[in-house]
């Protein structure tokens, strides 16, 4: 018998089920039967009462002779014990461990899995601002300061042939994105260099994001675990 293991199960689940009075009785039912090996137990409680459970009631006083009887009853209806008999000494019980009661054990639901970051549309509302914020407030074209009021998400590659990943979407400003339009990523870059909204250096970083942002190393901050 795994008593550490019927002890949590008692604790946990059937005990948050029993009065005081009813879990005083359990446990001594436990005590005198499944403890010690045996399957049944015969129990006077006119007697055995005196020795559980002082001092519930009026302080100091063990519960009533009534009071252990409706217990047991009461035990019973909620298939915590069977009165198999009762006899001159007593009365004949069988204790179920709450493993045995049905209902009792809630089984424990799956952790449900994270969402795989690759698999969340980050078109969706809710998720538009982590691009902003991978983005650092700033148009992923042409590095105009952005806000939550005035930016956009924008498609690298167009749909239908792009999708709504995080490789494939990014903050831009309004007027990146009107420009752009279906023009290849590289073609637009370009532009914005011949006309000055980015300089010479700044074209060869949005080069490097954009290959690194193609390869999945521009992840964005998202709580997979709320």
């Amino acid at each position: 018998m795994e008593l550490k293991k019927i002890l949590e199960e008692f604790q946990d689940f059937l005990a948050p089920r029993l009065d005081t009075y009813e879990q005083a009785i359990y446990l001594y039912i436990f005590r005198h039967s499944c403890l010690i090996g045996l399957d049944e137990v015969v129990i006077g409680f006119k007697s055995a009462r005196k020795r559980m459970a002082c001092g519930i009631g009026e302080k100091g006083k063990p519960m009533s002779e009534s009071t252990a009887y409706e217990k047991l009853q009461s035990l019973q209806s909620k298939g915590c014990i069977e009165i198999l008999d009762s006899t001159r000494e007593g009365r004949k019980i069988r204790l179920k461990l709450p493993a045995e009661i049905p209902g009792v054990i809630l089984a424990k639901s799956p952790a449900s899995n994270p969402p795989v970051l690759e698999e969340i549309d980050f078109f969706l509302p809710q998720n538009r601002q982590a691009i902003l914020s991978r983005e650092n407030d700033q148009c992923f074209y042409c590095l105009r300061k952005l806000n939550p009021q005035n930016y956009v998400i924008e498609h690298v590659v167009s749909r239908p042939e792009g999708n709504n990943s995080y490789k494939n979407v990014v903050a831009a400003c309004r007027q990146c994105n009107n420009r752009k339009n279906d023009t290849p990523v590289e073609d637009f870059l370009r532009l914005l260099l011949r006309e000055d909204f980015l300089s010479a250096e700044d074209h060869k970083q949005r080069m490097g994001a954009l290959n690194d942002l193609r390869v999945g190393n521009l992840k964005p901050a998202l709580d997979l675990n709320g």
